[in-house]
């Protein structure tokens, strides 16, 4: 299917290519046997292999995340991450479909190019980011035929996760996490302050203001129930969310992603929120807009990436992290 997949990207690019040439020796141009034709047959000609070639690119999107969600592997389980260098990734399960789109077009119509995003899918494209920092994984979906593309997926039972899930935090490098307001979510934000150091925490802000604000509340009152119970020991205090960003002034260059920004925490557990919302280059080349995405996020990874490692449970030299 990747082969597949790749063939009618290529013709598709092909016949867009075309188009320039086409319209040349159709249109402004005709000669010998084309010039005979007449003008709405050539005009529609020309509409139809650059509507085909626009068609068959669409088309291929599909066809080559399907195969790479076939080849993707899973965890047999989540036994063997003790000791590796691992990020875990943590998301409500609503929000698999949304990540499972295609990244959308950076501005330019003109400059495009099928390979100058990395990463095929939403989801993709941040773990693509995120794994200079160590191996992502995720739980996935119960019930799932395919892992989606992404990050590395285990499965757990439905009614029996939440002390796998508060071991591999405890495991993990680093946290990444998406600010959502469901239970799930909620709970594995509160088990990451009470297990974590700050620095090990990230927050991906990929909803509104709405859901962004009404994911601190429910965290404020599941922190206050688990903290405030009987032989929950100590909590770090309960950090306050930055507020959401306002909008920026419209830009034609501003490039419109879901993802937002990220909220980072000190080591006394202050947030600040780090806007992600690139400004694109009035020209570029294929490779501008990897540059520019490495840069935009340095401020979060680079200080990921130099996080000493994470010394494993029974494990002798440093202490373990609490």
């Amino acid at each position: 299917m990747s082969g597949l997949g790749w063939g009618v990207r290529l013709v598709g690019m092909g016949m867009l290519f075309s188009g320039a040439a086409l319209l040349r020796a159709l249109v402004r141009e005709p000669s010998g046997e084309a010039g005979r034709l007449p003008l709405w047959s050539r005009l529609l000609i020309l509409v139809a292999v650059v509507l085909g070639g626009a068609l068959l690119l669409a088309v291929s999107f599909p066809l080559l995340v399907r195969s790479a969600r076939h080849r993707s592997g899973t965890l047999g389980s989540f036994g063997g991450l003790p000791g590796e260098r691992y990020v875990l990734y943590l998301r409500p399960f609503t929000i698999d479909p949304e990540m499972a789109r295609p990244m959308p077009d950076a501005p330019g119509a003109m400059m495009r190019s099928p390979f100058e995003i990395p990463g095929m899918t939403q989801e993709d494209f941040l773990v693509r980011q995120f794994r200079r920092a160590g191996r992502v994984v995720a739980v996935g979906r119960p019930g799932e035929r395919l892992p989606l593309l992404g990050a590395e997926r285990g499965y757990l039972p439905l009614d029996d996760w939440q002390g796998t899930v508060s071991a591999m935090i405890r495991g993990a490098h680093a946290v990444i996490m998406s600010a959502a307001p469901g239970p799930g979510t909620v709970w594995e934000f509160t088990e990451a302050l009470r297990i974590l150091p700050p620095s090990r925490l990230v927050l991906l802000v990929y909803c509104d203001q709405p859901d962004y604000e009404a994911f601190g509340e429910a965290v404020a009152r599941e922190y206050a129930m688990r903290s405030g119970a009987e032989g929950s020991g100590t909590w770090p205090p309960l950090p306050g969310l930055p507020p959401f960003p306002e909008p920026l002034p419209r830009s034609k260059r501003r490039w419109d992603l879901r993802l937002k920004g990220f909220v980072s925490f000190g080591d006394d557990w202050r947030a600040s929120f780090t806007r992600f919302d690139p400004i694109v280059p009035r020209l570029r080349t294929v490779w501008t807009l990897r540059r520019l995405v490495r840069r935009e996020l340095e401020p979060v990874l680079a200080p990921l990436s130099r996080l000493p490692a994470v010394v494993p449970p029974g494990s002798s030299g440093s202490p373990e992290l609490e």
